[in-house]
């Protein structure tokens, strides 16, 4: 070990003794909880064993998915002494998945996880600092974990850093480190660090204005499917600053940049509907679609989703169209047939053809997990972020519900 991460380590290792020792967490009592169901594999012994078990719960991964079965295990496992367990057990208790928020035990379990050294744990411990289950705030505690992570070239503890000291929040403000911070994470691939440092060039803060710097910037995160670097994108476009002014394409970004339901904030693109890879492509035409739309009548539900999948597949399908579409998923779905399950929770997600309504999209994500739809709980994951925990509790226990049914 070098004197440098000698050092570093030790340095992290009195911050974690301070908070450790600290009113905060030395005297919780941990919100109570069920014991895990007495039918779970018994063999589950080891610390490692226990962990697995609640990533099978967190993840639906051949059991219904259930953030609560997830935290039971979590805990058993983080009593004695598993970090990643400790990290999963503090952010739910943080974000209130399958348990009440609770603060102090959130902090309890990142911290005891951020013992292990890992950047990311030392990330999620930060996170919590500076925006607590409780609505508390620690933006000076949470600066030295971003750094602690940030020196083990964490790059969203990078960006986050950046952000504090862009702003002056818990340290004291300095656009020069924040644009030395935003441009090592640039460099690197983050999105988010190239919005942000795009926004330092175009207000000139810790570099000269640079406006078509800025709109490289933002165009390299547009291109990753950030929501807000698209809007940005399109006020350079709109203005004409530093790219030749463009109204209509400053237009497209920001419908873009508004469709921040598509996006799970990696760039990746969230699909509107998913198509059966077991099935051929159903054949259009007038007569194909009259085949079809006998075999709906005939109470078929492979063909009752592939009627609804021609229907809600175009971007300009009419409103009637897309009720269609849904009334033919829900159908399909209520006989068994996941890929309809995985479209209707997808459709209650975005509100087409139904009613918005994200705890039924949630719900029809996990019964399609649970029905073999590989990939489909993982899918209601990246919609979280608009989701509150009560939301996704109540969508996993309407879920359990329909199965015990």
């Amino acid at each position: 070990m070098t004197e440098r991460r000698r050092a570093h380590t030790g340095a992290v290792a009195a911050l974690l003794a301070a908070m450790l020792s600290g009113p905060a967490t030395a005297q919780t009592t941990a919100t109570p909880m069920p014991q895990p169901d007495a039918t779970a594999p018994t063999q589950a012994k080891t610390p490692e064993a226990l962990f697995a078990e609640g990533l099978r719960y967190h993840a639906g991964d051949g059991v219904p998915q259930s953030f609560a079965a997830a935290a039971e295990w979590f805990a058993k496992a983080a009593d004695l002494g598993h970090p990643a367990a400790q990290n999963h057990l503090g952010r739910y208790y943080h974000a209130g998945y399958g348990v009440d928020k609770d603060q102090a035990q959130a902090l309890k379990w990142l911290a005891a996880a951020a013992q292990a050294g890992e950047p990311q744990y030392l990330h999620d411990l930060a996170r919590a600092l500076e925006n607590g289950a409780d609505g508390s705030s620690d933006p000076a505690g949470a600066a030295d974990f971003y750094t602690a992570a940030a020196n083990l070239g964490h790059l969203e503890s990078k960006v986050s850093l950046g952000v504090l000291f862009q702003n002056g929040t818990g340290v004291d403000q300095d656009y020069n480190r924040a644009r030395a911070l935003y441009a090592e994470a640039a460099e690197a691939g983050n999105a988010r660090a190239r919005n942000n440092l795009g926004l330092l060039y175009v207000r000139g803060h810790g570099v000269p204005q640079d406006y078509a710097r800025a709109a490289a910037l933002f165009a390299q995160a547009a291109e990753q499917g950030m929501p807000q670097a698209l809007t940005n994108l399109g006020v350079m476009y709109e203005n004409g600053f530093g790219v030749e002014l463009d109204e209509a394409r400053a237009q497209e970004l920001y419908r873009l940049g508004g469709q921040t339901g598509r996006s799970d904030g990696t760039g990746e693109v969230l699909p509107r509907l998913v198509y059966d890879p077991r099935l051929a492509p159903p054949a259009e035409g007038d007569d194909a679609m009259a085949v079809l739309q006998a075999q709906v009548r005939g109470g078929d539900p492979v063909a009752m989703f592939q009627l609804g999948w021609l229907l809600a597949r175009p971007d300009n399908a009419p409103y009637s169209a897309l009720t269609q579409a849904a009334a033919l998923f829900r159908t399909a779905a209520e006989r068994g047939y996941g890929p309809a399950m995985v479209n209707l929770g997808l459709m209650h997600f975005d509100g087409r053809g139904v009613l918005q309504d994200y705890v039924q999209g949630q719900m029809w994500l996990t019964l399609a997990e649970a029905a073999g739809q590989k990939g489909a709980a993982e899918l209601g994951l990246r919609y979280s972020d608009v989701m509150t925990a009560a939301q996704i509790n109540e969508a996993q226990a309407r879920a359990a519900a329909r199965l015990r049914q």
